[in-house]
């Protein structure tokens, strides 16, 4: 049985041809599953950290609705844009500068 033929007959294989594949360039990074997944498209599913806001306020809040004419409430959103403030803050100047 240790004799039978395979089917490649009694010829020995020539494997003088034969040469490893060259080994990757020192170079050269090497290359990582996230990026050949990034470039074909996947999404990490790794979950993101969520940061907590910060506040400043330290006392109790509440709101007040205000009903006003658009120019009115379109000239406190472009003074709040171009100052940096909320709402609250904004409010919170004008009466300081009105002596409220």
């Amino acid at each position: 049985m240790a004799n039978k033929d395979l089917g490649f007959g009694k010829t020995k294989l020539d494997l003088s041809g034969f040469e490893p594949r060259p080994t990757a360039v020192e170079d050269e990074p090497p290359i990582s599953a996230d990026s050949i997944a990034e470039k074909a498209g996947f999404v990490s599913r790794e979950p993101v950290e969520r940061l907590s806001r910060v506040r400043k306020l330290a006392e109790p809040t509440d709101t007040a609705y205000i009903r006003a004419p658009i120019s009115v409430i379109n000239r406190l959103k472009i003074y709040c844009n171009e100052n940096g403030l909320s709402y609250g803050q904004a409010l919170e100047e004008m009466m300081r500068k009105a002596g409220i």
